[in-house]
C-alpha cells in the first residue's frame, strides 16, 4: 500500500468533521465488517459519521452491532465534507440511491478498495489487490490515525477478513492477514463469536435449500467445473431466502475435483446473480469482466438477464476458453 495515499486519506478524514460511509449493496461479511470497524473508529476519533447500506444486514451477520445503520440518505440531517466508500470500485456497486446524490454532491470522497479493474477515477483511491481484504486496508488506516483499537472495532474487521478469506482456507489468505486477524484478536476481536455464528447457526430450512441446490448440481470433468443454480420458486418453496444459501460456491470449490465452483441465484424473472470462486485454475475476474462484473482472480462475480441454459452454456464457452 502507498503510503502517501494513505497520508493523504488520513489528512482528508483529520480535516472533515461530517462523514458517510458507504459500501455495496447485498452486503457480504467484509464490506459491513470494513464499514462498521470504520464507524466504530471514527465516532472514537470525534467525527460525525452516518454509516450506510442499500441493504439491510443480512441474517448470517446479525451478530454485528448495526445499531448505526442506515438504509436511504434520507436520514442524513447533516451536510457531508466527506464520503468513504468501502469494497466497492464502481459507484453502481452503491446503487441508485447514492448515484444519484454523488450528481449534486460536492465535496471529497475516499475510495478503499482490493478489487481488480476500478471504475472510479480519483486521486483520494487506494486500491490494494494484494490485500485479502477491505478490513484489512482499514485496519491500516485506524491505525494510521492513531485510534486505539478495542472490540468494537476489532470484532468487525476481523469479520471482513475471516469470511473474505473463509476462515484462511482460500488462496487469497496471506501472512498478512493472518498477522492483522492475530492483532485483531489481542485487541478484542471475538473469533469464537464470529466462528460460532458463522458456522453453527444453520436452520433445517437451509437442509432444504441445499438439497434443491444440489439437485440443479452439475460437473462438467474436463473443465474441472462444478456448477449449481437455486431459482425464486425453490427459495418459495422452502420458505428461506439468499441468506440461507450463501458461499454455496464455496463449498462446491471444497470438493478436490472441482477447480472452479458457480453459484449462481434467481433475483428476477430471467436474472441471476452468479458468484465464482478458484483457486488459481483460471483468472475469475476475466470471466467476470467478460459479463460486465468484476473482482479477483479467484472471487468473482457479475450479473446476468436471459435463459439459465444460455447463461450456463455462455460460462461453459468462456471458461473452455480461458483454459
Amino acid at each position: 500500500m502507498n503510503s502517501n495515499s494513505l497520508n493523504k486519506i488520513k489528512n482528508l478524514i483529520n480535516s472533515s468533521n461530517n462523514m458517510l460511509i458507504v459500501s455495496h449493496y447485498d452486503p457480504d461479511g467484509d464490506a459491513l465488517g470494513s464499514s462498521i470497524g470504520l464507524y466504530s473508529a471514527l465516532k472514537k476519533h470525534q467525527k460525525n459519521c452516518f454509516l450506510y447500506n442499500l441493504d439491510s444486514c443480512p441474517e448470517y451477520l446479525s451478530f454485528l452491532n448495526t445499531e448505526g445503520l442506515i438504509n436511504t440518505v434520507k436520514l442524513v440531517d447533516e451536510q457531508i465534507d466527506l464520503i468513504i466508500f468501502l469494497d466497492l470500485n464502481d459507484f453502481e456497486r452503491a446503487g441508485d440511491e447514492i448515484q444519484n446524490y454523488m450528481k449534486n454532491y460536492k465535496g471529497d470522497y475516499i475510495v478503499l478498495d482490493h478489487h481488480q479493474n476500478p471504475k472510479i477515477e480519483s486521486s483520494n483511491m487506494i486500491i490494494d489487490t494484494n490485500a485479502s481484504s477491505t478490513s484489512i486496508i482499514v485496519y491500516k488506516l485506524i491505525e494510521a490515525l492513531k485510534i486505539k483499537i478495542d472490540s468494537e472495532i476489532a470484532t468487525p474487521l476481523l469479520t471482513g477478513i475471516v469470511t473474505d478469506t473463509s476462515f484462511f482456507k482460500n488462496s487469497n489468505s496471506n501472512s498478512e492477514s493472518l498477522d492483522i486477524s492475530s492483532k485483531l484478536v489481542d485487541y478484542g476481536g471475538d473469533l469464537n463469536l464470529i466462528s460460532s455464528s458463522l458456522n453453527n447457526d444453520k436452520s433445517i430450512k437451509r437442509i432444504e435449500i441445499e438439497k434443491r441446490i444440489l439437485n440443479n448440481f452439475i460437473f462438467i470433468s474436463d473443465l474441472k467445473l462444478g456448477l449449481s443454480y437455486c431459482t425464486t420458486e425453490d427459495y418459495e418453496d422452502t420458505q428461506t431466502t439468499k441468506e440461507d444459501s450463501e458461499g454455496f460456491s464455496n463449498y462446491l470449490l471444497s470438493h478436490k475435483e472441482i477447480k472452479i465452483g458457480i453459484f449462481i441465484r434467481q433475483i428476477d424473472i430471467n436474472e441471476w446473480k452468479i458468484s465464482m470462486r478458484s483457486n488459481g485454475y483460471i483468472d475469475l475476474s476475466r470471466l467476470a469482466n467478460s459479463f460486465g462484473g468484476g473482482g479477483h482472480k479467484n472471487a468473482s462475480g457479475f450479473k446476468y438477464q436471459g435463459d439459465i441454459k444460455n447463461l450456463i452454456n455462455e460460462i461453459k464457452d468462456k471458461i473452455s476458453y480461458e483454459k
